[in-house]
């Protein structure tokens, strides 16, 4: 990738669905943004795929980080945001293993 730039690539149960799975790759990308200092961040890449026999789930999401001074931070995800108000909590425990 780029020093700015990051892939997440996550797996979630099939009680998860596509939508949990995706939540997983979110949160975990939120918090490997911030653990790099920032807290701004788009998405470039974006693939999900289902296994139908097994029912698992996989969400591949290519991050990009945004300096808060870019002018492209005015579109940008924050990172706390996405974790909600207890990220710093979300942090700590680091990047979730599944939805829920």
């Amino acid at each position: 990738m780029a020093k700015d730039t990051f892939k997440v690539a996550t797996n979630a149960a099939p009680a998860c669905g596509p939508n949990g799975a995706r939540n997983v790759a979110f949160k975990s990308a939120s918090v490997e943004v911030i653990r790099r200092g920032y807290d701004k961040f788009i998405v470039v890449g974006d693939s999900h795929e289902s296994n139908v026999w097994s029912g698992d789930h996989s969400q591949d999401m290519v991050i990009k980080i945004i300096p808060d001074s870019s002018p492209e931070a005015a579109n940008a995800l924050s990172a706390r945001q996405q974790l909600g108000d207890d990220w710093q909590k979300v942090l700590a425990k680091g990047a979730p293993t599944t939805c829920g």
